[in-house]
C-alpha cells in the first residue's frame, strides 16, 4: 500500500527476514514502485521502505539525506506551499542536501543527485524539490517549530544519526494513516497494520475497548486500533523514538486554535470563500491527469466551481442506475465542460460482495466501516487515466446541518449551552445509527452496562480533547470534535481505498481554511450559507442545479426544502429515475446479500471466535431480516469478522 514503513532496533538475527516480509506485504499491486534504504551500525539497524504509485515519485524522490549531518528523510505525500517554505527558510537551508535518484534500489553514492541551492539555480531547483528535501531542510533549520507551516498531505520519518533517533511526523489532519508498534527489542511503523504483523513478536490480542467504540460510534476514537499492540499516529504528530533507550516520546507540533468570542469575529464568510478558492487552485493547478469525484451535493461542486480550466479535467459520478447523483452530476459536468462519466453501480456487484468486502478490509486493515460499494469502481479511475483525484471530504465543516451522525439543527444549536449538553447530544447522535434497538450483550463476556460505560468514557475523553479551553463557546466543541475524531479516524481510511489506485487531494483540509472554519460563528456554518457564497462569487451557474441532499436549489427557504425533500422521498420509493439513492445497502443486506450476512456472521467459525455474543448476533440478523434497520451494525460486525480472518491469514 502506498506509504512508508520502517524497522529500527538493536541487532538481531531475524532483522532481514522481517524487513523482507514487510516489503512484500506493502506491495499490494504488482505495478507499485518500492524504494528501500538501510543504515547499518555496530549496535543497531535502521531500514526504511517507501511504496508508491509512481505518480508523485515521477516528479521527485521520496528519500533525501544530508550526509554531513547524518540525517535521512523518507516521505509519502505532497506539500502544497513549497514556495512559501523555501522563501521562509532561505537558500542556505538547502545546502548539502541530496535527493536519491527515483526508485533505483538501495541508496549509494553513485545514485545521488546532489544539488546546492544558490541564487542562480534556486528557481530551477524548486521545480523538482521534493517533500523529503523540504522536510529535511525544515527539520535541520528549525526543528519541530517549523512544521506547523507545512500545508500538505504527508507522512514522514526522519532519521537523525547525531541524536540516534527516528521521528515520525504527519500533516495537521493525519490524512495518511501511519501505524506503529513497539516491542522490547525494536520499533516498527507502517502504512498498514498487516505489514507490522510481519514481525511475529507483535501481539495479536484484540483491543476490546476500541472495538466497543467501533461498534458504538461507527469508527475508532483517539489513536486506538482493533489490536492492543498497535496505535495510529495522531494528526500533527511528532513521535521521537530513541534507539539507544528503546523509548518513545509522544508529542504533536500543532493543536486546533482555541476559539474565543473575539476570534470568531476575525473572519467573514467571504474570507472563508477566498481561502477555499486558494486551496482548490493550489491543489489543482499544473496537475496533469486531474480528475474529480462528482455528486449532486455541495462539496464536490464547490471544488469544481473554483477550477478555472475545468474543461481539462475528468469527472466521475457513482450511483445505481437512475440515481439522483448521476442526473445532477451530469448537469454540473455539462456546465463545467468536463469529460464526464457516470459509473453505474449495477446490482451485479452484489454477486461478488463478500470478495469486495474482503478487499476493502485488506485496503483498510478492517479499521473502517464501509458499505464497500466503491471497491469495484477503483480500477475505473486508472482506466480513465486519472492520476490525481480531487475529493470533497470534510466539506461538512462548512455545513454541519448535513454531517452524518454529527448533523445539527438550528434548534439544537441554540440549546447546546454547556459541556453536559454537548455530551448528551454527542452520545445520542454518534451512536444512533449503530445500536438502536440492541439491548442485549453484544461482545462476549461484556455486559451492556460495561459496554455502555466504556463507550461513554471514551467519548468524554474525545470531548476533553476537542474542548481545548473551558471558556470556549461549548457548541464550537462540536466542530473540533468532528475534525479531531471523524475527519481524523474516518476520512484517511476512506481515502486508503482510492490511494491504492490514484493520488488523492482534499481541498477542504487546508491549514488556513480549517483555522477559519473553526473560528467562524456556528450559525454561519450550519446550512448552505458558505457554499452559496462561494458559488455566487465564482460559479453562479451551479446554483441552478439542485442539491441532492435537499431536493431543491441552493438557498431555497425552509418550507420549500421540506416540501422538496418529501417529494424526493416519495418519488424514490416509487422508483422514478433521477430520484434513486446511490446505494440501497439496508435493503440489499435483507435480500440479495442475506446469504453473505449468514456466511460471515452465523457460521460456526464466526460464532465460535469469541468476540461477539452468539445469541445477540442471531437476534440482530433476524430482526434486520424481519424489517428493522441494523444496517450499520451488521456491516461493522461483518467487517470485524473479515478483519479477524485477514489478520489470521
Amino acid at each position: 500500500m502506498p506509504g512508508i514503513s520502517g524497522i529500527i532496533g538493536k541487532k538481531f538475527s531475524h532483522f532481514e527476514n522481517i524487513f523482507s516480509e514487510m516489503q512484500k506485504r506493502a506491495l499490494l499491486h504488482s505495478w507499485y514502485i518500492q524504494k528501500t534504504s538501510k543504515m547499518i551500525h555496530e549496535t543497531h539497524d535502521v531500514a526504511f521502505i517507501q511504496t508508491g504509485l509512481g505518480i508523485l515519485e515521477q516528479r521527485s524522490s521520496p528519500m533525501t539525506k544530508a550526509p554531513e549531518d547524518d540525517i535521512f528523510v523518507v516521505v509519502c505525500g505532497e506539500i502544497f506551499n513549497i514556495n512559501e517554505i523555501v522563501s521562509f527558510l532561505g537558500n542556505d537551508a538547502f545546502h548539502g542536501i541530496s535527493e536519491s535518484a527515483p526508485f533505483l534500489g538501495e541508496i549509494s553514492k553513485t545514485e545521488e543527485n546532489i544539488f546546492l541551492r544558490t541564487e542562480k539555480n534556486a528557481e530551477a531547483s524548486l521545480s523538482y524539490l521534493s517533500p523529503s528535501a523540504l522536510i529535511l531542510a525544515a527539520y535541520r533549520a528549525k526543528g519541530k517549530a517549523f512544521f506547523p507551516y507545512m500545508n500538505g498531505r504527508f507522512q514522514a520519518a526522519i532519521y537523525d544519526g547525531r541524536k540516534q533517533c527516528v521521528i515520525l511526523t504527519s500533516d495537521r489532519f493525519g490524512t495518511r494513516p501511519l501505524y506503529w508498534t513497539q516491542t522490547p527489542e525494536r520499533f516498527l511503523f507502517a502504512a498498514e497494520i498487516k505489514t507490522l504483523l510481519a514481525d511475529m513478536s507483535v501481539s495479536r490480542e484484540e483491543n476490546i475497548s476500541a472495538i466497543t467504540d467501533f461498534l458504538t460510534f461507527g469508527h475508532y476514537l483517539h489513536q486506538e486500533t482493533s489490536l492492543k499492540s498497535v496505535q495510529i499516529l495522531p494528526p500533527a504528530a511528532w513521535y521521537e523514538y530513541s534507539i539507544n533507550e528503546n523509548r518513545l516520546c509522544k508529542d504533536v507540533y500543532w493543536h486546533p486554535t482555541p476559539v474565543t468570542l473575539s476570534d470568531s469575529k476575525k473572519y467573514s464568510v467571504s474570507d472563508v470563500a477566498d481561502a477555499f478558492c486558494t486551496s482548490v487552485r493550489q491543489q489543482s493547478q499544473n496537475t496533469p491527469d486531474l480528475g474529480i469525484s462528482l455528486s449532486g451535493g455541495l462539496d464536490a461542486r464547490s471544488i469544481l466551481g473554483l477550477i478555472p480550466d475545468s474543461e481539462n479535467i475528468t469527472s466521475v459520478a457513482l450511483g445505481v442506475p437512475g440515481s439522483a447523483d448521476h442526473l445532477l452530476a451530469s448537469q454540473l459536468a455539462k456546465l463545467a465542460k468536463t469529460k464526464h462519466y457516470n459509473y453505474e453501480l449495477n446490482t451485479d456487484f452484489l454477486m461478488s460482495y463478500e470478495n469486495h468486502m474482503a478487499e476493502m478490509v485488506r485496503l483498510t486493515d478492517g479499521q473502517y466501516l464501509s458499505s464497500c460499494i466503491v471497491i469495484p469502481t477503483l480500477p475505473f479511475y486508472r482506466q480513465k487515466k486519472i492520476g490525481t483525484l480531487l475529493r470533497g471530504h470534510a466539506g461538512e465543516l462548512m455545513h454541519m446541518s448535513k454531517a452524518y451522525a454529527f448533523s445539527l439543527t438550528q434548534n439544537e444549536l441554540r440549546n447546546l449551552a454547556s459541556p453536559d449538553d454537548i455530551f448528551r447530544w454527542a452520545l445520542s447522535h454518534l451512536q444512533a445509527y449503530m445500536l438502536d434497538g440492541v439491548n442485549a450483550p453484544l461482545l462476549k463476556g461484556i455486559s451492556p452496562e460495561m459496554f455502555q460505560n466504556s463507550a461513554q468514557e471514551s467519548l468524554r475523553k474525545a470531548l476533553q480533547d476537542a474542548n481545548m479551553d473551558k471558556n470556549l463557546p461549548p457548541v464550537q466543541t462540536i466542530w473540533t470534535l468532528y475534525l479531531r475524531q471523524r475527519v481524523y479516524r474516518e476520512i484517511p481510511l476512506s481515502m486508503r481505498k482510492f490511494d491504492s489506485q490514484v493520488n488523492i487531494r482534499l481541498p477542504f483540509l487546508d491549514n488556513q481554511l480549517a483555522d477559519m472554519l473553526l473560528a467562524l460563528p456556528p450559525e454561519l456554518k450550519m446550512a448552505e450559507t458558505i457554499q452559496k457564497t462561494i458559488l455566487e462569487k465564482y460559479r453562479p451557474a451551479f446554483l441552478n442545479v439542485k442539491n441532492v441532499n435537499t431536493g431543491t436549489f441552493i438557498g431555497a427557504g425552509y418550507f420549500r426544502q421540506k416540501f422538496s425533500g418529501l417529494r424526493h422521498k416519495i418519488f424514490a420509493k416509487l422508483g422514478f429515475p433521477g430520484y434513486q439513492p446511490y446505494e440501497k445497502m439496508g435493503l440489499w443486506l435483507r435480500r440479495e446479500l442475506s446469504l453473505v450476512v449468514k456466511s460471515l456472521l452465523l457460521s460456526d467459525k464466526s460464532l465460535e471466535r469469541g468476540t461477539f455474543n452468539p445469541d445477540t448476533v442471531r437476534k440482530v440478523v433476524s430482526s434486520h431480516f424481519a424489517g428493522e434497520n441494523h444496517t450499520y451494525l451488521l456491516l461493522a460486525m461483518m467487517i470485524s469478522e473479515q478483519r479477524a480472518r485477514f489478520f489470521d491469514s
